[in-house]
């Protein structure tokens, strides 16, 4: 075995790879308040009025768990507590949750009967705890806005966290969306000390960067150290000669809202084919998928969602049921031989991760009609690459490694035929939208200084990376110089958030969420105005 260093996934890690797909779940009071103004969230009498709403007449945990079945997941994320602030718990803190509501006379606990339902069906359980941006004075990252409230914050924060992982068994992954900072190591040492945490400081999985249920290919497993104790790093951060194994989660939505919606028309479900492509994009480029259901609020998934998430799960079972032969080994090349000549147009590579990512570059090659034929390509392979290409019919197919990074170790070199192919892009073009124009006449002619302040709020449609870019026309005969860049969620500077590419006044933004207000401003001081036109524009970044 070569001793060259590089990273290594944990046992936990290893093991929640070859998991490959996860149930995300939505129930949270979205559902109860459509048709009023969120802004009556922060006004007690209203959030009485929403716990009075949340009757659970149709809960069924057991239901929510058979959707994870019926897809072939083998865990479950559940969102015990939201921004929107409803503790799916018998929390002891706070008066917005189960303890709250008429179900069960104020003595139902969500997170109680789905640990049960899980337990019963052998399915892994998960825990998402957000910050109460919506409902407290309290920033994504759980920074209150009042320092004073901070300690307070805090206490009723990590009490919520020891009551979910203490009371309900094993967990197996931890969600603090949008990279929690408040100190939970010691709770999350003792309570869940295998468990997978998404973001803050103890991440050992890695958001992908935006919900469309892709990675980018090559998808690096490993980051620098210094990235993933940001607790933000997605997969542009990824790089193969990172210090720190830190996986890719892919979390998507059947539909394209997180939450449910009354009126099914505007929030649509996503086709077979469309899921389908995530899956090659996910899954198949070694990464990990997490498919959200949202159940309606009564608390039961409809009987359309039910049968879309089973029909995804039956097309994955039998697109990559009918295998061929499969071999492992170590070396450069390997050869695949099969039983018989006959049609291929899949090939599964898998390396042993327990090694690190060894492949940098490759080909497959098939037999055929006497001639080794290149049927594909790629760079990494890591946990595992799903490779399709036009139907050819062949008894022996080659992986040959171009670059590596020590020997090559394969877990399984995979032949299959599906009899269909995935034909669609995953990824629309970026779209670019204009913020604002501006011109000379923005200077003080007094000083040489302008500023700029960006209201972002209204381009950003989801979570995920964006790309700012401040554009000069060609008639412009000065630069335009930009600094002190800053962009504030929620009226806290995020500094983590904002990253300066190397193209000029060009910025990547990190955004977690829709909630909160996105600003963004920046100076610009000459020694005289300048002479220079254009405008900044926005884009959603695909990978």
């Amino acid at each position: 075995m070569d001793s060259i260093y590089l990273a290594r996934p944990t046992r936990a890690q290893a093991a929640w790879a070859d998991m490959e797909l996860g149930l995300f779940i939505h129930w949270f009071p979205m559902g109860w308040y459509q048709d009023i103004d969120e802004g009556r969230l922060l006004q007690p009498e209203y959030q009485q009025e929403l716990l009075a709403r949340c009757t659970c007449d149709t809960l069924d945990t057991d239901q929510w768990v058979q959707s994870a079945q019926d897809l072939g997941a083998q865990y479950l994320v559940f969102v015990a507590k939201h921004a929107l602030g409803f503790c799916a718990w018998q929390t002891e803190h706070g008066q917005f949750g189960m303890k709250q509501v008429p179900y069960q006379k104020g003595q139902g606990d969500v997170v109680r009967d789905l640990a049960a339902s899980c337990r019963k069906a052998g399915i892994k359980l998960g825990i998402y705890l957000a910050a109460d941006t919506m409902v407290m004075d309290v920033g994504q990252q759980g920074i209150a806005r009042d320092p004073a409230f901070q300690e307070e914050y805090n206490r009723i924060y990590r009490a919520w966290l020891t009551e979910l992982l203490s009371r309900y068994g094993e967990v197996v992954e931890v969600w603090f969306d949008g990279s929690l900072q408040i100190e939970v190591g010691d709770i999350l040492k003792q309570y869940a000390p295998h468990a997978m945490v998404f973001q803050s400081r103890y991440a050992t999985i890695r958001w992908v960067g935006q919900e469309e249920g892709y990675a980018s290919d090559p998808a690096w497993n490993s980051v620098e150290r210094y990235d993933a104790l940001s607790g933000i790093a997605t997969q542009r951060h990824g790089t193969p000669e990172g210090q720190v194994w830190l996986p890719l989660e892919c979390d998507a939505r059947i539909r394209r809202d997180w939450g449910y919606h009354h009126n099914l028309a505007d929030n649509p479900i996503k086709s077979v084919d469309q899921l389908m492509d995530m899956y090659y994009g996910s899954v198949g480029r070694g990464a990990v998928l997490l498919l959200n259901q949202a159940p309606h609020p009564k608390g039961h998934i409809i009987p359309e969602d039910m049968a879309r998430m089973k029909e995804f799960g039956d097309e994955i079972r039998a697109r990559f049921r009918n295998r061929l032969g499969t071999v492992k080994g170590e070396g450069m090349a390997l050869e695949l031989h099969l039983p018989e000549p006959g049609p291929v147009d899949h090939v599964i590579l898998m390396e042993d991760i327990r090694f690190g990512e060894r492949v940098r570059a490759y080909r497959v090659e098939a037999m055929v009609a006497g001639d080794w034929v290149q049927v594909s390509s790629g760079i990494a392979v890591g946990h595992k690459k799903i490779d399709a290409f036009p139907e050819i019919t062949t008894d022996r197919l080659r992986f040959t490694a171009l670059q590596t990074a020590g020997t090559p170790i394969l877990r399984a070199f995979t032949a299959l035929y599906a009899g269909r192919i995935p034909v669609r892009k995953l990824a629309a073009a970026p779209h670019q939208e204009v913020v604002m124009e501006f011109g000379s006449q923005i200077y003080d002619h007094r000083t040489g200084h302008a500023d700029f302040s960006l209201a972002l709020s209204p381009f950003i449609r989801e979570a995920g990376q964006y790309r700012l870019a401040f554009r000069l026309t060609p008639d412009s005969r000065d630069p335009l110089v930009l600094s002190e860049a800053r962009l504030m969620i929620g009226g806290i500077p995020q500094p983590d958030y904002l990253t300066k590419e190397d193209a000029d006044n060009s910025f990547l933004l990190y955004i977690p969420g829709t909630g909160p207000e996105v600003v963004f401003t920046a100076g610009s001081t000459r020694g005289s105005v300048p002479s220079l036109k254009g405008d900044v524009v926005i884009e959603r970044v695909i990978p």
